[in-house]
């Protein structure tokens, strides 16, 4: 982030950044949708739809099928239940993470989505 960066939002970039991952994905779309400039702010609410979102697609997911494993054996229904439950904790650890890392002014890349919002980021803020 550079010192010169400003948030369209009225707020430090760095603060608009890390309530970004406030409520998770919630929190990024709606810090997406009141930020207009800054492409640190918009990297971490893009980082905060799809990386926090993606994990907590996938520990429902996992969720809802091992519920759905228990009609088929109890053996499956425990498995992806604690499955589900690694993903959560992951989920929590990661956001503590991103929380941190954007107040701290950094911009954090989780593994596979980071750059894709890097891009999405640069490029939506380019485009207007």
């Amino acid at each position: 982030m550079t010192d010169s960066e400003t948030s369209s939002t009225g707020l430090d970039p760095r603060l608009a950044a890390a309530l970004s991952y406030l409520a998770g994905p919630l929190s990024g779309a709606t810090i997406l949708l009141a930020e207009r400039r800054s492409t640190f702010v918009r990297f971490h609410a893009w980082q905060a739809i799809l990386g926090l979102g993606g994990l907590g697609f996938i520990a429902l997911a996992l969720l809802a099928s091992a519920f759905l494993a228990l009609l088929v054996s109890p053996v499956a229904f425990r498995a992806l239940y604690w499955m589900s439950a690694g993903a959560a904790i992951v989920w929590i650890v990661v956001w503590v993470v991103c929380l941190y890392q954007a107040y701290a002014g950094r911009e954090w890349r989780m593994p596979i989505v980071g750059r894709y919002a890097a891009r999405k980021a640069a490029g939506t803020v380019a485009g207007r």
